[in-house]
């Protein structure tokens, strides 16, 4: 066992330098955490399936995917936060850590407290069931359903931040290990669930809610800590309150545009098409998310640690650990990509056990789809620790309208088959094609800037 440490932590000491063993660490357990969550999409899919029929089970599917709108639904405060607690704990500011830490608690309450009322005006006047597809006689399973997504929406938006916090101080692992129990909870629940022939709101809620109990008590935990509950008693700092909203807001936008372009695929099938073809999507989509989840343990821990960097001022292993780090995405994302394309029909014969009949041209584009976004997340990555953020606001608007438009355009020609294809396509257009363009100047305003 110490031998397999040591070679391990030689490798990530090789490829990414002194902060490769924090790197990896976290990675570690982030890797923990996606294989639960991969389990999540793969293991409860045929149960739920079997459970709700295939109308029902797509309706399941874009109620639970509507759970990413808490990323960007904090208006970008988390991010900022982590932003600003990964500076400041890379200058040995402990004090402006915890200062951080409050103001960005209090901030996400105060923006949580508006989404619930929203909420509860909102849920009684807006007919879920006819935007899901379904009959009129599920209009009350619908709302309920419906509720349980939006409430654990707006409770997610406070309780995710101490995730961001833990990775601003280069605790990942603490905050993965907190999401691995807590995504084995949700599937054992949904599989009790699903085998009880339970309703649709009944497994949307398990889906959604139960992870939230992990967010809390790794919330908990990190208020209990000596150095942030002293530092949490010395007064309001207004200051990096505005630092928080002001950086905060710039995320709030990049991350809306992002959701409209990468998470309205379901809604839009499920409007144009129907819920069983935005199930028959959901599969596929599900399958091929394994590559973004995998790389996610790079990224995730790789963010705030670039921030750390370029607060103390080492810019040679920034550049290093980015060209590196692009290389090593492609040539994952590629490989899976071919893997899943290839055994699609054994792979949905062990998993939904039937055949899906997905055509070669809609599985080579979410293939390349998964190329060309490993390689994107990994320069993103890199931007978002430095703060590069209108360049990227520009590029992300103009994506997330092009995009939204192609994907609209392409369902009502071609049905499911040319969305993937539309996301790839303009994706490198808009967002890798400037990037190259206008990389180098970026890169030298980043290096420059005091963090």
């Amino acid at each position: 066992m110490k031998t397999t440490t040591f070679w391990r932590e030689k490798f990530a000491r090789a490829w990414l330098g002194p902060r490769g063993r924090s790197i990896l660490h976290a990675g570690s357990w982030s890797l923990a955490a996606k294989i639960a969550a991969a389990a999540n999409l793969f293991v409860a899919v045929p149960f739920v399936l079997h459970a709700l029929g295939p109308e029902q089970f797509g309706a399941w599917a874009t109620l639970v995917s509507l759970v990413t709108f808490a990323g960007f639904l904090d208006f970008g405060f988390g991010n900022g936060t982590m932003n600003l607690v990964a500076a400041a704990h890379g200058r040995g500011a402990k004090e402006e850590v915890a200062a951080v830490l409050v103001e960005g608690r209090d901030t996400l309450m105060r923006i949580s407290l508006v989404l619930g009322a929203m909420v509860m005006v909102a849920l009684p006047l807006v007919p879920w069931h006819r935007l899901l597809g379904l009959p009129q006689e599920m209009a009350g399973s619908s709302r309920t359903a419906a509720a349980a997504v939006l409430f654990t929406i707006v409770l997610a938006v406070p309780l995710n931040l101490a995730t961001r916090v833990q990775l601003g101080l280069g605790r990942g692992a603490r905050a993965f290990r907190w999401q691995f129990a807590g995504q084995l909870l949700t599937l054992a629940l949904v599989i009790l669930l699903s085998k009880s022939r339970s309703s649709l709101a009944v497994l949307t809620a398990a889906a959604v809610a139960t992870p939230l109990s992990a967010s809390l008590a790794n919330t908990v935990v990190l208020w209990r800590s000596p150095e942030i509950a002293e530092g949490a008693s010395n007064g309001r700092r207004p200051d990096i309150a505005r630092r928080i909203r002001h950086e905060g807001l710039l995320f709030f936008v990049l991350q809306l545009a992002a959701a409209l372009s990468f998470s309205a695929d379901l809604p839009l099938i499920s409007a144009l098409l129907g819920p069983v073809e935005a199930g028959n999507y959901a599969i596929v989509q599900r399958l091929f998310s394994v590559v973004p989840l995998a790389l996610g343990l790079i990224w995730t821990p790789l963010w705030p640690i670039y921030r750390q960097a370029l607060a103390a001022g080492n810019h040679e292993w920034v550049a290093m650990t980015l060209r590196r780090s692009m290389i090593f995405a492609a040539l994952v994302a590629a490989g899976c990509a071919c893997v899943f394309t290839i055994a699609f029909e054994p792979i949905m014969s062990l998993w939904i056990h039937r055949p899906l009949g997905s055509g070669t041209l809609f599985l080579a584009g979410f293939g390349v789809w998964c190329v060309v976004e490993a390689v994107g997340t990994a320069l993103a990555t890199f931007f978002n620790a430095a703060s590069v953020m209108r360049y990227q606001l520009a590029v992300a608007i103009i994506f997330a309208c092009t995009c939204l438009a192609a994907k609209v355009w392409a369902i009502q020609h071609f049905g499911i088959v040319m969305v993937p294809w539309a996301t790839a396509v303009v994706y490198s257009l808009t967002v890798l094609l400037p990037a190259v363009y206008f990389g180098p100047r970026l890169f030298n305003d980043a290096f420059s800037r005091r963090y």
